[in-house]
């Protein structure tokens, strides 16, 4: 065991750069403004969240070869801060409930085989559906100042609408920017690997400076340094749960975060993932694991209830991440911040300019839209999946478009999937019972299905 910390330390270390390093900090746009939100609405501790969460980052760095991200649970989030407002103790009870599923799913293989059934429209559907949502919540970061729509931002100043203007084209500059083939010192171009797994990203050190200017700028605001205090952050055991807030916890928050965390923080992810990184993708079972015991662990301390995501993954690789050596920085930096300032830092984060978070929110977006609206000529290749429950015909698409659609007018993921698993079933059952053709089983691959009209669709098996 310490042989292999020891060589997976000095892996990571081989692999940092500051295109990770810029990477790395590419999902700030979801984590601070729910942290912040958190700390002030429900009495969440930033500075054990902060050490915590560092602590879970240089875990998940050791895990994985991949930039996983680490994230707010947005639904718990949401709801704990909407009117009433949850206290920590029915947070926790929230977070627990959903560690505690997930974990059971994870270690019993449960998880493997429901990634495995789901159709690939549902989960293109669910990431371009979330993608869009990302995007319009970056919008309302950078347009508007309580993030309700009531009171536009003015046009000038620090917290103004050209400072978002400026950042988003910069950010535009450097996407559309030509770019050129970089590997990690681990990684060796194949025919295997996509062409946009080996991109440098021209982008890659735009997070790092647009964090920079957001620091700079919450810095030079009156009162912001001089909330710091130099003095770590010391956990200590909150009240645990009663069992009038353990029932509201997980009614109210934990059974609506449930399909998120299944769904995007798991299923989605790990097929993200196999887009992005085909030579090392993560499996359902791992990441399931790693989002229980990170917060059974964290469970009674006033952590932040946090999972993987889809869209953070997207996040880090849009801004240039590309190995755990991302992770590793920004769990380093989470840490020694926590250490260091403890719940001091809450002044400075609440400070950070809001259209630079929402640009940073809106361009991450980018990256799971194009992973949703991905094709098998992409270079997506999902072997990992039992293909013999996939049509790979109108079922999908139509699969795909409704999920999406329903998560954006829904704004829940959850309802989303649920939708497009019913459309794809009723594509399914049409497809065998409607007269237009018959779906053959067979050993796998693909094969022809004769239509009325002398067509042929191929349908995987």
């Amino acid at each position: 065991m310490a042989g292999w910390l020891l060589q997976r330390a000095a892996e990571l270390r081989r692999d940092f750069t500051w295109r990770e390093a810029g990477g790395s900090l590419g999902d700030l746009g979801t984590f601070v403004p729910l942290l912040v939100g958190l700390t002030v609405t429900c009495g969440l501790d930033v500075g054990t969240t902060l050490v915590f969460t560092g602590l879970y980052n240089l875990a998940t760095a050791l895990v994985f070869d991949v930039p996983m991200p680490l994230q707010p649970m947005k639904t718990i989030a949401a709801v704990a801060m909407t009117d009433p407002p949850m206290g920590v103790p029915q947070i926790v009870a929230a977070g627990g409930f959903v560690a505690l599923v997930v974990l059971i799913l994870g270690s019993t293989g449960l998880m493997e085989r429901f990634n495995q059934v789901t159709p690939l429209g549902v989960v293109r559907g669910m990431q371009l559906g979330l993608g869009m949502l990302l995007c319009a919540k970056g919008w309302t970061l950078a347009v508007w100042t309580d993030g309700s729509k009531e009171t536009m931002r003015g046009w000038w100043g620090v917290d103004g609408i050209a400072l978002g203007a400026l950042a988003l084209a910069f950010v535009l500059a450097a996407m559309t920017a030509p770019t050129r083939r970089v590997t990690s010192p681990n990684e060796t171009p194949s025919t295997t690997t996509p062409e946009s797994a080996r991109k440098g990203g021209s982008n890659a050190h735009v997070a790092l400076v647009l964090v920079a200017l957001g620091v700079l700028i919450a810095a030079c605001r009156p009162g912001s340094l001089g909330a710091l205090r130099i003095g770590p952050a010391v956990p200590s055991l909150g009240p645990w749960p009663s069992s009038d807030e353990w029932t509201s916890g997980i009614t109210r928050a934990g059974l609506p975060q449930l399909p998120l965390t299944t769904l995007n923080s798991v299923v989605a992810t790990c097929a993200l993932s196999k887009d992005l990184f085909p030579d090392r993708p993560v499996r359902p079972t791992g990441v399931a694991v790693s989002v229980g015991a990170m917060n059974l662990i964290g469970l009674g301390l006033g952590v932040m209830p946090v999972c993987h995501g889809a869209g953070g993954l997207a996040a880090h690789y849009r801004f240039g991440a590309r190995t755990g050596a991302a992770t590793a920085f920004l769990g380093t930096c989470k840490l020694c911040l926590g250490v260091v300032f403890g719940g001091s830092l809450l002044t400075l984060l609440g400070k950070f300019p809001g259209p630079l978070l929402g640009v940073l929110l809106a361009a991450a977006s980018a990256e799971l839209i194009r992973a949703g609206l991905a094709t098998d000529k992409d270079g997506v290749n999902d072997s990992s999946r039992d293909e013999s429950v996939w049509y790979r015909g109108d079922a999908d698409q139509y699969a795909m478009i409704v999920t999406a659609a329903t998560t954006v007018a829904s704004g829940s993921t959850g309802l989303g999937a649920l939708f497009g698993f019913a459309t794809h079933g009723l594509g399914l059952v049409g497809g065998r019972l409607g007269g237009g053709g018959t779906v053959e089983s067979g050993g796998g691959g693909y094969v022809e299905v004769e239509m009325e009209s002398s067509s042929s669709t191929r349908v995987a098996q």
